[in-house]
Protein backbone atom coordinates (compact mmCIF):
# COMPACT_ATOMS: atom_id res chain seq x y z
CA UNK A 1 0.00 0.00 0.00
CA UNK A 2 0.97 3.23 -0.74
CA UNK A 3 1.14 6.32 1.77
CA UNK A 4 0.39 9.93 1.28
CA UNK A 5 1.29 12.04 4.67
CA UNK A 6 -0.19 15.79 3.86
CA UNK A 7 0.83 17.37 6.52
CA UNK A 8 4.25 16.36 8.35
CA UNK A 9 7.19 19.02 10.04
CA UNK A 10 10.16 16.87 8.11
CA UNK A 11 12.54 20.01 9.55
CA UNK A 12 12.12 19.08 12.78
CA UNK A 13 12.71 15.55 11.75
CA UNK A 14 16.05 12.97 11.37
CA UNK A 15 17.17 10.90 8.27
CA UNK A 16 16.14 7.92 10.12
CA UNK A 17 12.61 8.79 10.20
CA UNK A 18 12.53 9.41 6.38
CA UNK A 19 14.17 5.85 6.02
CA UNK A 20 11.66 4.36 8.63
CA UNK A 21 9.18 5.82 6.02
CA UNK A 22 10.22 4.91 3.01
CA UNK A 23 9.99 1.46 3.81
CA UNK A 24 6.61 1.59 5.27
CA UNK A 25 5.42 2.62 2.08
CA UNK A 26 5.88 6.71 2.35
CA UNK A 27 6.06 7.93 -0.82
CA UNK A 28 5.22 11.86 -0.68
CA UNK A 29 4.76 14.06 1.92
CA UNK A 30 3.63 17.74 1.98
CA UNK A 31 5.36 20.56 5.00
CA UNK A 32 3.50 23.31 5.71
CA UNK A 33 5.16 26.31 7.40
CA UNK A 34 5.18 26.11 11.01
CA UNK A 35 6.64 27.29 14.42
CA UNK A 36 10.23 26.18 15.06
CA UNK A 37 10.27 26.28 18.87
CA UNK A 38 10.68 29.79 19.60
CA UNK A 39 9.53 32.94 18.34
CA UNK A 40 11.96 34.26 15.26
CA UNK A 41 12.59 38.12 15.36
CA UNK A 42 13.32 39.18 11.85
CA UNK A 43 11.58 38.54 8.53
CA UNK A 44 15.06 37.20 7.09
CA UNK A 45 14.67 34.45 9.52
CA UNK A 46 11.10 33.10 7.77
CA UNK A 47 12.40 33.74 4.44
CA UNK A 48 15.37 31.34 4.74
CA UNK A 49 13.48 28.64 6.31
CA UNK A 50 10.54 28.94 3.58
CA UNK A 51 13.63 28.40 1.21
CA UNK A 52 14.91 24.79 3.31
CA UNK A 53 11.79 23.54 3.04
CA UNK A 54 11.11 24.51 -0.55
CA UNK A 55 14.81 23.37 -1.81
CA UNK A 56 16.91 21.58 0.48
CA UNK A 57 14.04 18.94 2.49
CA UNK A 58 13.22 17.86 -0.75
CA UNK A 59 16.90 16.48 -1.65
CA UNK A 60 16.88 15.07 2.10
CA UNK A 61 13.14 13.16 1.39
CA UNK A 62 14.78 12.22 -2.43
CA UNK A 63 17.68 9.87 -0.90
CA UNK A 64 15.30 8.12 0.12
CA UNK A 65 12.84 7.33 -2.63
CA UNK A 66 10.45 10.19 -1.39
CA UNK A 67 8.43 12.85 -2.92
CA UNK A 68 8.54 16.25 -0.40
CA UNK A 69 6.51 19.39 -1.17
CA UNK A 70 5.29 22.45 0.68
CA UNK A 71 2.93 24.77 2.16
CA UNK A 72 3.90 28.30 2.57
CA UNK A 73 2.64 31.25 5.11
CA UNK A 74 2.71 32.95 8.22
CA UNK A 75 2.11 30.93 10.84
CA UNK A 76 -0.78 31.22 13.34
CA UNK A 77 1.21 30.92 16.61
CA UNK A 78 3.24 34.01 15.61
CA UNK A 79 1.08 36.26 13.78
CA UNK A 80 0.06 38.31 17.03
CA UNK A 81 3.68 40.66 16.08
CA UNK A 82 1.52 42.29 13.66
CA UNK A 83 4.45 44.83 12.80
CA UNK A 84 6.69 41.47 12.04
CA UNK A 85 3.79 39.17 10.61
CA UNK A 86 3.04 41.96 8.08
CA UNK A 87 6.51 42.35 6.72
CA UNK A 88 6.73 38.32 6.18
CA UNK A 89 3.37 38.47 4.00
CA UNK A 90 5.02 40.92 2.26
CA UNK A 91 7.94 38.99 1.09
CA UNK A 92 5.69 35.60 0.71
CA UNK A 93 4.59 35.56 -3.10
CA UNK A 94 8.28 34.58 -4.30
CA UNK A 95 8.14 31.69 -2.29
CA UNK A 96 4.21 30.81 -3.57
CA UNK A 97 5.57 30.87 -6.94
CA UNK A 98 8.03 27.93 -6.15
CA UNK A 99 7.38 25.20 -7.89
CA UNK A 100 7.63 22.99 -4.94
CA UNK A 101 4.83 25.53 -3.08
CA UNK A 102 1.39 23.67 -3.40
CA UNK A 103 -0.57 25.91 -0.81
CA UNK A 104 -0.96 28.57 1.26
CA UNK A 105 -0.86 27.37 5.03
CA UNK A 106 -0.64 27.08 7.71
CA UNK A 107 -3.15 29.61 8.35
CA UNK A 108 -5.82 29.95 11.11
CA UNK A 109 -6.17 30.73 14.74
CA UNK A 110 -3.61 29.77 17.37
CA UNK A 111 -5.39 32.13 20.50
CA UNK A 112 -8.40 33.23 18.89
CA UNK A 113 -7.40 36.99 18.68
CA UNK A 114 -8.14 40.38 16.32
CA UNK A 115 -4.55 39.96 15.29
CA UNK A 116 -4.39 36.11 14.57
CA UNK A 117 -7.75 36.98 12.12
CA UNK A 118 -6.02 40.06 10.50
CA UNK A 119 -3.10 37.88 9.58
CA UNK A 120 -4.94 34.80 8.53
CA UNK A 121 -7.29 37.46 6.51
CA UNK A 122 -4.39 39.15 4.48
CA UNK A 123 -3.15 35.42 3.63
CA UNK A 124 -6.76 34.30 2.70
CA UNK A 125 -7.22 37.29 0.16
CA UNK A 126 -3.59 36.71 -0.94
CA UNK A 127 -4.59 32.87 -2.38
CA UNK A 128 -7.69 33.87 -3.62
CA UNK A 129 -6.02 36.56 -5.92
CA UNK A 130 -3.35 34.42 -6.97
CA UNK A 131 -5.44 31.25 -7.37
CA UNK A 132 -4.14 28.89 -4.19
CA UNK A 133 -5.08 26.81 -2.32
CA UNK A 134 -5.22 26.88 1.21
CA UNK A 135 -4.17 24.50 4.29
CA UNK A 136 -6.11 25.86 7.46
CA UNK A 137 -5.00 24.92 11.07
CA UNK A 138 -7.81 24.76 14.19
CA UNK A 139 -6.27 25.79 17.24
CA UNK A 140 -5.63 23.43 19.91
CA UNK A 141 -7.36 25.05 22.40
CA UNK A 142 -11.25 26.37 22.36
CA UNK A 143 -11.33 24.45 19.28
CA UNK A 144 -15.11 24.67 18.49
CA UNK A 145 -14.82 28.34 18.86
CA UNK A 146 -11.91 29.13 16.51
CA UNK A 147 -12.89 26.47 14.06
CA UNK A 148 -16.49 28.39 13.81
CA UNK A 149 -14.62 32.18 13.53
CA UNK A 150 -12.31 30.21 11.09
CA UNK A 151 -15.33 29.43 8.82
CA UNK A 152 -16.92 32.53 9.01
CA UNK A 153 -13.82 34.43 7.94
CA UNK A 154 -13.40 31.83 4.81
CA UNK A 155 -17.40 32.52 3.98
CA UNK A 156 -16.73 36.09 4.06
CA UNK A 157 -13.14 36.10 1.65
CA UNK A 158 -15.38 33.60 -0.76
CA UNK A 159 -13.05 31.38 -1.12
CA UNK A 160 -13.85 28.02 -2.92
CA UNK A 161 -14.61 25.42 -0.32
CA UNK A 162 -13.15 22.60 -2.79
CA UNK A 163 -9.74 24.41 -2.64
CA UNK A 164 -9.44 24.67 1.41
CA UNK A 165 -8.39 22.31 3.63
CA UNK A 166 -9.68 22.37 7.13
CA UNK A 167 -7.13 20.47 9.11
CA UNK A 168 -6.78 19.11 12.74
CA UNK A 169 -10.52 18.34 13.08
CA UNK A 170 -11.79 15.88 15.89
CA UNK A 171 -15.00 14.91 17.51
CA UNK A 172 -15.76 18.81 18.35
CA UNK A 173 -15.29 19.98 14.87
CA UNK A 174 -15.60 17.50 12.06
CA UNK A 175 -19.29 18.64 11.67
CA UNK A 176 -17.94 22.20 11.22
CA UNK A 177 -15.50 21.26 8.56
CA UNK A 178 -18.03 18.59 6.89
CA UNK A 179 -21.21 21.38 6.87
CA UNK A 180 -18.38 23.83 4.83
CA UNK A 181 -18.07 21.50 2.21
CA UNK A 182 -14.31 21.58 1.80
CA UNK A 183 -11.78 19.05 2.88
CA UNK A 184 -11.07 18.00 6.34
CA UNK A 185 -8.26 16.69 7.80
CA UNK A 186 -7.39 14.56 10.85
CA UNK A 187 -4.07 14.40 12.33
CA UNK A 188 -3.12 11.24 14.18
CA UNK A 189 -1.51 12.59 16.85
CA UNK A 190 -1.24 11.80 21.24
CA UNK A 191 -3.04 15.01 21.75
CA UNK A 192 -4.98 15.17 18.98
CA UNK A 193 -6.76 12.30 17.12
CA UNK A 194 -5.95 8.31 17.79
CA UNK A 195 -6.46 6.15 15.20
CA UNK A 196 -9.30 4.52 17.02
CA UNK A 197 -11.16 8.34 17.42
CA UNK A 198 -10.31 8.81 13.57
CA UNK A 199 -12.38 4.96 12.87
CA UNK A 200 -14.97 6.32 14.92
CA UNK A 201 -15.62 9.34 12.28
CA UNK A 202 -14.83 7.55 9.84
CA UNK A 203 -17.57 5.26 10.98
CA UNK A 204 -20.06 8.33 10.93
CA UNK A 205 -19.02 10.63 8.62
CA UNK A 206 -17.25 7.92 5.87
CA UNK A 207 -13.86 9.05 4.59
CA UNK A 208 -15.20 11.33 0.79
CA UNK A 209 -12.87 14.18 1.31
CA UNK A 210 -10.96 13.07 4.14
CA UNK A 211 -6.83 13.50 4.74
CA UNK A 212 -5.50 11.73 7.65
CA UNK A 213 -1.65 13.08 8.52
CA UNK A 214 1.14 12.78 11.47
CA UNK A 215 2.07 16.18 12.00
CA UNK A 216 5.40 14.93 13.37
CA UNK A 217 6.82 17.74 14.68
CA UNK A 218 9.22 18.42 17.67
CA UNK A 219 6.71 16.55 19.85
CA UNK A 220 5.99 12.79 20.82
CA UNK A 221 5.05 12.38 17.22
CA UNK A 222 5.22 9.48 15.12
CA UNK A 223 5.94 10.01 11.29
CA UNK A 224 4.18 6.40 10.96
CA UNK A 225 1.27 7.81 12.24
CA UNK A 226 -1.08 7.15 9.19
CA UNK A 227 0.79 3.71 8.65
CA UNK A 228 -0.38 2.49 11.95
CA UNK A 229 -4.14 3.92 11.37
CA UNK A 230 -4.67 2.05 8.35
CA UNK A 231 -3.46 -1.37 10.39
CA UNK A 232 -6.01 -0.95 12.27
CA UNK A 233 -8.76 0.31 9.60
CA UNK A 234 -7.89 -3.21 8.28
CA UNK A 235 -8.76 -4.91 11.59
CA UNK A 236 -11.99 -3.15 11.31
CA UNK A 237 -12.29 -4.87 8.24
CA UNK A 238 -12.76 -1.71 6.10
CA UNK A 239 -12.21 -2.72 2.49
CA UNK A 240 -8.26 -2.31 0.76
CA UNK A 241 -9.29 0.11 -1.94
CA UNK A 242 -10.99 2.48 0.91
CA UNK A 243 -8.09 2.75 2.89
CA UNK A 244 -6.21 3.43 -0.14
CA UNK A 245 -8.04 6.55 -0.97
CA UNK A 246 -7.95 8.08 2.14
CA UNK A 247 -4.31 7.53 2.80
CA UNK A 248 -2.92 8.15 -1.38
CA UNK A 249 -5.79 9.71 -3.52
CA UNK A 250 -7.11 11.70 -1.35
CA UNK A 251 -4.21 13.88 -1.00
CA UNK A 252 -3.49 13.70 -4.57
CA UNK A 253 -7.23 15.10 -5.18
CA UNK A 254 -6.62 17.56 -3.37
CA UNK A 255 -3.31 19.07 -4.07
CA UNK A 256 -3.42 18.25 -7.66
CA UNK A 257 -5.53 20.98 -7.71
CA UNK A 258 -2.59 23.03 -7.47
CA UNK A 259 -1.05 21.97 -10.95
CA UNK A 260 2.47 21.70 -8.96
CA UNK A 261 1.95 18.20 -7.76
CA UNK A 262 4.88 16.11 -9.84
CA UNK A 263 4.97 12.57 -8.17
CA UNK A 264 7.53 10.39 -8.97
CA UNK A 265 9.85 13.44 -9.95
CA UNK A 266 12.69 11.87 -8.05
CA UNK A 267 12.58 8.77 -10.37
CA UNK A 268 12.71 11.07 -13.37
CA UNK A 269 15.86 13.08 -12.24
CA UNK A 270 17.60 10.12 -11.35
CA UNK A 271 16.92 8.31 -14.09
CA UNK A 272 18.60 10.91 -16.20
Amino acid sequence: MKFFDPHIHCYSRTTDDYERMSLSGVQAVIEPSFWLGSERRYPESYFDYFRHILEFEPKRAKEYGIDHFSCVAMNPKEANNLELAHRVIDGLPEYYRHERCLAVGEVGFDLITDAEEEIMRRQLLMAKEMNMLVMVHTPHRNKREGTERTIRVLKEVKLDPDQVLIDHNNLETIDLSMAYGGWSGMTIYPTKVSPETAIEIFDRYGTERMLINSAADWGPANPLSIVKTALEMRKKEYEEDVIQQLVWDNPIRFYSQSGKLRLGQWIKEKQG
